[in-house]
Formats: C-alpha cells, structure tokens, sequence
C-alpha cells in the first residue's frame, strides 16, 4: 500500500497540470484589452477630477457675498479631490465599457463682519454629497 500512494500523488500531479493547460490562463491574470481601458479610464478620470478642481477654485473666487443678520456670508461648492473609480464591461459591441466615477461635492460658507473678512475667512463645510457619474467608453473614447 505504502508503494501505491508515491504513485497516487504522481497521478494527482499529472492529472492537475492537465487541467491547468486545457482551461487556459489564471482568472487571476487580467486581460491586457481591460487593462489598457481600466487606464485609459484612470487618465479620464483624473482630467475630469482637474476639471472640477479648476470649478471649485472659481467659485471660490466668484464668491457672491450677501449682508445676512450682522455680518455677511458667501457660499460657494468644490469638488473631490478624493474620488473612486472603476469600469464594467457592458456586454455592448458599441459601448463595451462604462466607467463609474465616485466622488464628492461640498458645499461651504463663509461668514465675517465685513465683506473683506468674508472673503478672507475660512470656508466652514456645510455639506458633503456623494456623487457618482457614469462614463460609457465608446468608438474606444470616454464619453460624458
């Protein structure tokens, strides 16, 4: 008995690397054509992200101040710079791919005596709003 178990685990060994050459490479290795899309999403994503950073700096500066009781206020919204991204495929030939883009919009108020102090003062966070957009990569381009 002793003698037929070497053999067994021979057998077993055989049998494994059968298995592993007739179904083809690992799940575990991405595709290359997936890959390349996942980073061409990564740059889309960062351009859109430097967009919206771009938003957010003019609307600080576009501030709209208002008197409010005795003093006054401004509000104004910025973008990210945190986000999440990530692309499924959609079984599509036209639109293979979307890409899901997660991050947030705050919303902040400043509040001073003056306008001047208004201005210079730091924006307090009001809101934090989660915001999810969709992309769809099609004719191999992101779109909006």
């Amino acid at each position: 008995m002793r003698n037929q178990h070497p053999v067994h685990l021979i057998l077993l060994s055989a049998v494994l690397a059968l298995i592993l050459t007739v179904s083809g490479p690992s799940t575990a290795v991405a595709d290359p054509g997936i890959l390349s899309v996942q980073e061409s999403f990564e740059k889309f994503a960062n351009a859109w992200m430097a967009k919206l950073d771009r938003m957010g700096k003019m609307n600080i500066r576009a501030l709209n101040i208002t008197p409010r009781d005795q003093g006054f206020v401004g509000r104004y919204v910025c973008y990210g710079p945190e986000c999440k991204f990530s692309i499924k495929e959609t079984g599509s030939p036209e639109t293979p791919f979307i890409g899901l883009l997660h991050y947030s919009e705050k919303h902040f108020l400043k509040k001073g005596e003056t306008r001047q102090e208004t201005i210079q003062s730091p924006g307090m966070l009001t809101d934090n709003i989660p915001v999810t957009e969709i992309f769809r990569f099609t004719h191999g381009k992101w779109v909006y």
